[in-house]
């Protein structure tokens, strides 16, 4: 009798802890809620001259979101073109601490990708509305909207990664993948040594998928299909175009000379082939007698002529001011190009023998450091 006593006590005892278990956890059982945050800077209507080079930024603040059980806010900030109904937005941007502040800053180039992306254009002003999203992980809530006024400069929101250059005017043609590479200098900013024949060309981003595409009006950049070459026969260009600026300048190429220093002069003119590559075939190379020796030194001199019709002379030599003479096993260092000034010794190449028969290789292409070759036969 005296264990079937304690049976049933401790199943009592069970029952009754069971439903005080049961009645906390119903008492406890509340709901979550937020209240949306109210913006507060910048005011309505304010009118941002867009300086993307500077380090200005834009300081887009709201007023915290309030919500139930102390739970944390987390925001994040939308904006839509003028008119739009932000169920796709042209940009999202979190704030600091993992979205909890309730700032957000924006440089001025950010802000020109989203001017661009709302369909401003270069020079114009439009409108971009804003809101604030909050949330606590359960539910959110969302601010009115903001609008504001926002004035583009010239160039670009942002720059393309690569460049190529395609059309029946090009050495390619119109087939988009014999497109010829542009050589990227910099941010936005690309080169190439190429010819262009009567005819239309464009500019595009890539070669594959769907491209970008961009012409040349007048020496600037802008968006578009296609245009109409310079050339009237083919020539020879460098083109240079820098997307911050929306610049794009052609520089004539006349000729590109073999020179030797020991006789002060042009030995042999190279002739363009394509793809940025001169050649000549067959040249004699003869070193200069002089009275403590023979002189093997040279370097190339290339003419130039400018959109204004200027002539200019630019002398292509070694990153070194005194070479030692290549050999079988010189680095391909040894034959990089590089502008250097018109002095008739310093920066100069040093040949590795006399020959009859010598093809030179002038290389001023995209897909490599700007180099030259000498192969003797």
């Amino acid at each position: 009798m005296n264990r079937i006593f304690k049976n049933k006590y401790a199943t009592g005892l069970l029952c009754f802890v069971l439903m005080l278990s049961c009645k906390k956890e119903k008492v406890d059982n509340v709901s979550t809620s937020i209240v949306a945050a109210n913006i507060v800077a910048p005011a309505n209507n304010t009118l941002i001259n867009l300086d993307p080079a500077s380090n200005a930024v834009v300081s887009f603040e709201w007023n915290a979101a309030s919500t139930a059980n102390f739970t944390l806010a987390f925001y994040k900030v939308v904006f839509d073109k003028e008119g739009g109904d932000f169920t796709k937005p042209v940009y999202t941007g979190i704030p600091g601490k993992v979205g909890s502040e309730n700032k957000l800053s924006l440089s001025h180039k950010e802000m020109n990708k989203i001017a661009y992306a709302a369909g401003i254009k270069e020079l114009n002003s439009g409108k971009v509305i804003w809101r604030v999203i909050a949330s606590n992980g359960v539910v959110s809530a969302t601010s009115g909207s903001g609008i504001l006024e926002l004035k583009r400069p010239l160039g670009f929101a942002e720059n393309p990664a690569n460049i190529f250059i395609t059309g029946a005017a090009t050495e390619g043609g119109t087939d988009i993948s014999k497109a010829q590479n542009f050589k990227k200098l910099s941010d936005g900013v690309f080169e190439i040594y190429t010819s262009l024949n009567p005819g239309t060309y464009k500019l595009v981003d890539k070669v594959t998928g769907t491209p970008l595409s961009f012409v040349i009006d007048a020496g600037m950049l802008k968006e578009g299909t296609e245009v109409t070459s310079l050339a009237s026969t083919k020539t020879v260009y460098r083109i240079n175009l820098d997307f911050n600026k929306s610049t794009a300048i052609f520089t004539e190429i006349q000729s590109v000379g073999l020179w030797f220093s020991g006789y002060n002069k042009i030995q042999t003119v190279l002739t363009y082939d394509a793809a940025g590559l001169w050649k000549a075939t067959d040249v004699a190379i003869v070193w200069k007698t002089e009275s403590w020796g023979k002189d093997e030194r040279y370097k190339f001199r290339v003419t130039e002529k400018d959109p204004l019709g200027n002539v200019t002379v630019k002398n292509w030599g070694s990153v070194n001011k005194d070479n030692s003479r290549a050999t079988a096993t010189s680095p391909a260092s040894y034959f990089f190009l590089k502008e250097v000034d018109n002095s008739q010794y310093d920066y100069t190449f040093k040949f590795a023998a006399e020959s009859q028969k010598t093809d030179i290789e002038f290389r001023l292409q995209a897909a490599a450091d700007y180099t030259h070759k000498v192969i003797f036969k």
